[in-house]
């Protein structure tokens, strides 16, 4: 009897299938490991990883996994070399060239997705092109919308109860139902953009899809003539379709965030930060993410820098305090940084004979000694020792995350430029001298 009960017992798990994930990738010298991630709302889950040998790799997946979107990264940075597939209790086996990109010869719910994605693409294409010629046809148009149709018709029929079938439903692109211009089109376009994508649905939020969509509606839908003006209505159309699922809403601003600041549109990073993000954020979990914008913030064109002091001959003194000068260099170095070991005698050399500009040289260091001895060089400069490196409260004020940084300074402490090196330092100051 007990032998019964236990082979009962083991029996469902005997039944879960294992499945394997495997590909080649060309060309193989290439690719040296596989790393396996899930996705999630607001983080990717890892999962596994092998070597890839020989341009080929195997994953065995636990019989428990969950079914949802996956990804697959293959090199670094993670970010650039990856790509998403959908795993449903069934084996997947792909090919990926680094020319083609990925093709599944197993898997239907990828295959489906797959195929849908490139005959989308083709018809998309051919519209382009239609609207590009000096002669239009409309009996032409009519029937690039009816293959439109076709093919959404069909993807959707043959997906029908799979997870592939949600994303086919939420990239339901706006179909005609007459001519249009293209300006016409365009307009329309945008208008049904997010009508198909279900921000609520699970399936969705545990993928990369709702993301990569509200990144293209920003970027993408945008005047060329008034960049920033699209940008922030953009933005609020996402603000306004997310409104319902907080968390999806807070993960697309801090993207969007870091995106604009990368690019140092401080115009539009700030109005994401000020209009709604800060007010998504929780002071503990986000300190870091609160500290930066902040920092991001204080130190935009036209804000007075923030305020720092160092040990002087007078006791202490403060950056508020300088005066008699028409320009103010604040520059974050280190004597362990090539870069800047390479710019500092530039700049040094630049400013030999401008006495009108006094440069606040601030080492970001570990140690003492090595400063010192490096500093010798640079009498001209006012030196400041930035003990605890990116610990250090200056740098963390300033939101500087690399060396060299510069900021300049007009005779008020107000910042006026951000060059990213000491050659665009030099060409900002020639227009002002």
């Amino acid at each position: 009897m007990k032998k019964i009960l236990f082979a009962l017992f083991i029996l469902p798990t005997l039944m879960l299938a294992q499945h394997k994930i495997s590909g080649t990738f060309t060309p193989a010298a290439s690719y040296k490991a596989a790393i396996l991630y899930k996705l999630n709302p607001s983080n990717n889950e890892y999962i596994s990883n092998a070597d890839i040998v020989n341009g080929q790799f195997e994953l065995d997946l636990d019989a428990t996994l969950k079914p949802g979107m996956y990804r697959i990264v293959y090199a670094l940075p993670q970010e650039q070399y990856n790509f998403n597939f959908i795993y449903n209790n069934e084996d997947v086996v792909f090919n990926y060239d680094q020319q083609k990109g990925v093709s599944f010869l197993t898997s239907k719910e990828n295959q489906i997705l797959n195929k849908y994605k490139s005959d989308m693409f083709a018809i998309k294409s051919k519209i382009n092109s239609f609207y590009g010629q000096p002669n239009q046809d409309e009996s032409e148009y009519m029937d690039c919308i009816a293959e439109l149709t076709a093919v959404q018709d069909q993807a959707e029929k043959e997906s029908k109860g799979m997870i592939a079938n949600h994303f086919i439903v939420a990239e339901k692109p706006y179909i005609p139902t007459t001519f249009e211009d293209a300006p016409t089109y365009f307009n329309n376009f945008k208008k049904h953009y997010f009508k198909p994508i279900n921000f609520s649905d699970p399936v969705l939020q545990n993928s990369s899809f709702l993301m990569d969509s509200a990144m293209s509606y920003v970027f993408i839908f945008v005047d060329k003539d008034d960049k920033n003006t699209s940008y922030k209505n953009n933005i609020d159309d996402v603000v306004r379709v997310t409104s319902k699922e907080k968390v999806i809403q807070k993960s697309i601003l801090e993207v969007l965030w870091t995106q604009f600041k990368e690019r140092q549109n401080e115009e539009v990073a700030n109005y994401i930060a000020s209009k709604y993000l800060q007010k998504l954020l929780d002071p503990v979990k986000d300190e870091m993410l609160i500290t930066d914008m902040k920092a991001f913030q204080n130190t935009a064109i036209g804000a007075t820098a923030p305020d720092f002091s160092w040990p002087s001959k007078v006791g202490s003194t403060k950056l508020s305090q300088l005066s008699g000068k028409d320009f103010y260099i604040v520059t974050f170095w280190s004597s362990t940084c090539s870069h800047c070991l390479a710019e500092l005698p530039v700049l040094k050399a630049y400013l030999k004979d401008k006495p009108n500009i006094q440069v606040l040289a601030i080492g970001l260091e570990d140690e003492r000694p090595n400063w010192e001895n490096t500093i010798k060089n640079y009498t001209e400069f006012t030196q400041i020792y930035g003990h605890g490196k990116w610990d250090n409260p200056i740098p963390i004020a300033y939101g500087v995350s690399g060396t060299p940084s510069f900021f300049v300074l007009d005779k008020n402490k107000k910042i006026i430029a951000k060059p990213d090196d000491v050659e665009k330092l030099k060409a900002f100051l020639d227009t002002k001298l």
